[in-house]
């Protein structure tokens, strides 16, 4: 049988408390009804009890309340981790500040792009017509140079319908189109890959876009072409223009997207009243995936958020043009997207994505250069949350940054200026200053000769300033470790007043060198496991008893920014990840 739990009121009566009975509480109180006496409390004391009451609910929500505090100062902290991180110009200026806090470059988005593009003289920008501009055959030539170069990265628009569709503008003196937005923001990309320097007509294509642009007045969910002219401004803006006027015109195309309902219902009433009701749908997936593409790495290289869209797969599948490999371009989109500061990811996760990323196949230059891009991303995801790599790992990301800096050789030598040929090669540079191994630090001169190459074809401020923090930085990595070395020098200068009679004696002869020799060759499995047990813990992990080095004294000694089982020496053994 169970007894019945004690049941005793925090509060007595007064009759309870003067006889010592149990008092259960209630006013009157059982025993008191029982007994026949008058049940009364007394005030003070009761008014004591509530403001006890009170004062333990205050503790009790003030206590909650700043865990709450705290806890959201934790998760704030955790994001801001994450948007530096992501942020390519944050992740430079914290490590600067590491290796020498006085002179560190100033924060900067180091190798956004190539740089602005400068006309030598200015037209006029407002022609009515785009026929008055330049001959068909050179818009024809400008245009065939962008399907060659530019839509087979970015393949949001058909080559046959869009030849049809010039000529058919270029014979007909109407009004100004959306479309001629289109086609002067087809040109004026053809000239960019075309043409180091900006032209007069390359200037007058630009401008005659964005005027076009401005002046429609949006009073029906946005056409494809509308989108379309966005998306190849936007495109445009990214490789010659600064990272906040790409910013605005990438959240800009992003909400036009999202008011067209492009990606949600591709065959809506609104597709099929504009004018290319049998395109392909895989070009409107196209579209709205190369302007999420824009979109997230514009807003993590600036740290600023980027615009929410509807979480739907948009499967791309191959065009009938084989040579077309946006598609390759477009399979990082769910692995850059896991990356958004506000999504809690683990180490684990994270080094799950980057060998995928590692193992995955990227064909042509423009799409290596974007897989490199990711994974720098990735990979400093991982140093900011202190996550060990397998030297396996570390191998595959060095042999990727060997890839990616020919990529970037061949892209500029080729005046294809994709951004990627700039803050690829730039990044890689403050990355293998980062891991601080003989492997990586290997990598430096080609890093380095990439961005000087660049900045030979392209005389631009912006590339002066890249090749110039880049310089800085591997100055400042050397200066220290020149110190470092001082500081060795000291500690040597300090040994040599010993004798050398004892400095002799410290050095084995030829007989006790084969009898310890011998002494470790005749030990067996479990003595060895018995003898490392008793050095010090740590001490076998690196080569130091195999004549080489031991990378935790040498990152203690030259002062590594990360752990050094994070990066290991390709050759050496290591803690994996």
């Amino acid at each position: 049988m169970i007894a019945s739990k004690r049941k005793r009121s925090r509060l007595a009566c007064e009759p309870c408390r003067e006889r010592k009975r149990k008092c259960v509480g209630g006013n009157p109180c059982e025993t008191c009804v029982s007994w026949g006496y008058e049940c009364h409390f007394d005030g003070q004391k009761e008014k004591r009890h509530v403001l006890e009451q009170e004062s333990d609910r205050s503790k009790l929500d003030g206590e909650r309340c700043e865990q709450q505090l705290l806890d959201a100062e934790r998760d704030r902290d955790t994001i801001v981790r994450r948007v530096e991180a992501n942020c390519s110009a944050a992740f430079v200026r914290n490590m600067s500040l590491k290796i020498n806090p006085t002179s560190a470059p100033r924060f900067s988005l180091f190798g956004w792009n190539t740089g602005a593009r400068q006309p030598s003289a200015s037209g006029d920008a407002f022609t009515p017509l785009t026929i008055n501009m330049t001959s068909l055959q050179h818009i024809e030539a400008l245009a065939q140079i962008y399907f060659d170069k530019v839509n087979c990265c970015y393949g949001f628009i058909d080559r046959e319908r869009f030849f049809k569709r010039l000529k058919s503008r270029w014979q007909t003196s109407s009004e100004p189109q959306i479309f001629d937005a289109i086609l002067t923001g087809v040109a004026a990309l053809g000239s960019l890959f075309s043409q180091r320097t900006a032209t007069t007509i390359e200037s007058q294509l630009v401008a005659k876009a964005r005027s076009v642009l401005d002046a429609h007045h949006l009073t029906e969910p946005p056409s494809l072409d509308l989108l379309t002219a966005w998306t190849l401004r936007t495109v445009y803006l990214r490789i010659t223009d600064s990272p906040y006027a790409t910013w605005i015109a990438s959240s800009t195309l992003m909400h036009l997207i999202e008011v067209s309902e492009l990606y949600s219902t591709l065959q809506s009433a609104m597709l099929q009243r504009d004018q290319h009701d049998g395109d392909d749908d895989d070009i409107r997936r196209r579209l709205v995936g190369v302007a999420r593409h824009l979109n997230v790495w514009t807003s993590y290289d600036l740290g600023l958020p980027r615009v929410p869209y509807q979480e739907k797969d948009l499967p791309v599948h191959d065009l009938r043009d084989p040579s077309n490999y946006t598609s390759e371009i477009l399979s990082l989109l769910p692995a850059s997207v896991g990356l958004d500061p506000g999504k809690s990811t683990d180490g684990n996760n994270l080094i799950s994505t980057l060998s995928e990323l590692l193992e995955s196949s990227h064909t042509q230059p423009p799409s290596t250069m974007a897989q490199s891009n990711l994974v720098l991303c990735v990979l400093r995801r991982i140093y900011a949350q202190a996550v060990d790599l397998s030297p396996a790992i570390v191998d595959k990301v060095l042999a990727l940054f060997r890839k990616a800096l020919s990529c970037a050789q061949e892209l500029v030598r080729d005046c294809s200026p994709w951004h990627q040929v700039v803050n690829v090669p730039f990044q890689i540079v403050c990355f293998l200053l980062v891991m601080d191994t003989r492997s990586s630090l290997s990598l430096l001169p080609d890093a380095l000769d990439t961005l000087n190459l660049t900045a030979s074809f392209y005389k631009t401020d912006t590339m002066k300033d890249a090749c110039n923090a880049a310089r800085l930085l591997v100055r400042l990595q050397q200066q220290r470790r020149k110190e470092d070395i001082a500081i060795f020098d000291d500690a040597l200068m300090a040994c040599r007043g010993v004798d050398n009679g004892a400095a002799a004696s410290m050095t084995a002869n030829v007989d006790d060198r084969t009898w310890f020799g011998a002494f470790f060759a005749d030990l067996s499995t479990q003595q060895t496991s018995e003898f490392e047990q008793t050095l010090v813990p740590g001490m076998l992990d690196g080569p130091t008893l195999l004549g080489g080095y031991d990378n935790k004294v040498l990152s203690f000694a030259y002062g590594s920014m990360v752990p050094a089982t994070s990066f290991p020496q390709s050759g050496g053994p290591s803690q994996a990840a």
